[in-house]
């Protein structure tokens, strides 16, 4: 297949090579550190396939074509050649994280594998981490910026796993040790917590226990690291209709926020 616009493209004989480092974000999604500013830069798909696949052997004629052929017989757009000049020429110029070169290159460890490497999932054992709420900050206190905890998962089961949690009481945690209870894939974790005991904030910031009264179950689901040393994401009341008397405005929020925890 011809394409006008790579024929007459002066890029079309140069090879092109990535030159910056970058490591995976998400199973799907990658971010390039940029070392000429303090950045993290992250793509669409498009931007992001042609990075991952600048490694300095191929031609942007050999590129194009190479692409062409990952679409079905009659189904190759007819301005795919544009699509990928564009996009080249932005990472090259704009982004500066992709450069041109008039001979092969051969890319060198740190460029050619992402910074870290992908970990085995070891989810039994200790993990520490600190939780937020997603609340207007004058509705914090300072031991609601980030609530520390630990975690013990003593049994493993498949992908089921069981342990307990602590919060740390001077960072505004819950008082007892409680329950957990989730699941695991490789990216994925989700876990349900419950506390024996329930603790509310009033309106005006006041920290109040009830020891006759259990916590409402809270959810928390996140994602993996590539290390697998890390994992991020959101918790949540089980109960969705749920709404305390004093702990969040009612207006507010049901009680919703994220959390980090690094395995120990």
């Amino acid at each position: 297949m011809k394409f006008k616009t790579l024929e007459t493209s002066e890029y079309k004989n140069l090879y092109f090579h990535r030159t910056e480092d970058w490591d995976w974000l998400t199973s799907d999604m990658i971010r390039v550190i940029d070392s000429k500013s303090p950045r993290v830069i992250t793509m669409d798909p498009w931007p992001q396939k042609i990075f991952l696949e600048a490694l300095g052997q191929l031609t942007v004629e050999d590129y194009v074509h190479a692409v062409t052929k990952e679409y079905p017989k009659g189904n190759v757009p007819k301005e795919l050649d544009d699509t990928i000049l564009e996009m080249l020429v932005d990472l090259v110029y704009g982004d500066k994280i992709i450069a041109f070169s008039e001979v092969p290159i051969t890319l060198d460890e740190a460029l050619l594998n992402p910074m870290t490497q992908e970990g085995d999932i070891a989810v039994k054992g200790i993990w520490k981490g600190t939780y937020q709420y997603s609340i207007p900050d004058e509705f914090k206190d300072d031991r609601m910026i980030d609530v520390e905890f630990t975690i013990n998962i003593d049994t493993l089961k498949g992908n089921t796993f069981t342990g307990t949690v602590k919060d740390d009481l001077s960072t505004g945690g819950t008082p007892g040790t409680g329950t957990i209870k989730g699941k695991f894939d490789n990216d994925r974790i989700y876990f349900t917590k419950n506390m024996p005991i329930s603790a509310t904030i009033d309106k005006n910031g006041i920290h109040s226990t009830h020891t006759n009264k259990k916590h409402p179950t809270l959810v928390y689901e996140g994602q993996f690291s590539r290390n697998k040393q890390i994992i991020k994401g959101t918790w949540k009341f089980k109960s969705k209709a749920l709404y305390f008397k004093g702990f969040i405005p009612r207006l507010l929020s049901r009680g919703t926020g994220t959390f980090v925890m690094n395995k120990s």
